[in-house]
């Protein structure tokens, strides 16, 4: 297993930051954390995600939500922290 770090579109809103990162958990990888960081001359989201073995996909599907949003029923919180979301900090939780 090794880990690799992908970034995320800043200009993205909460559903789609939520959709990117769960096609690329579809690939057999599992996310891990976000940060914020200056890559290509700008400020954007690096996602850091572990390579699984074959055949394995991480489930239920990732939620991300705002932070004030209520946690889903039955989901765990998983990551907390702040992302941009459609180009402004925005205060967020990820639940599977």
């Amino acid at each position: 297993m090794f880990t690799y770090i992908v970034e995320v579109d800043p200009q993205l809103t909460l559903d789609d930051i939520s959709l990117a990162i769960a096609g690329e958990e579809a690939t057999g990888a599992e996310f891990q954390r976000v940060a914020l960081s200056f890559h290509e001359n700008r400020i954007t989201n690096l996602v850091t995600f572990n390579d699984l073995p074959p055949g394995k996909r991480p489930t239920p599907q990732i939620l991300f939500l705002a932070e004030k949003a209520a946690a889903p029923a039955g989901k765990k919180l998983l990551w907390a922290g702040v992302i941009l979301v459609s180009g402004a900090n925005t205060a967020v939780k990820a639940y599977r």
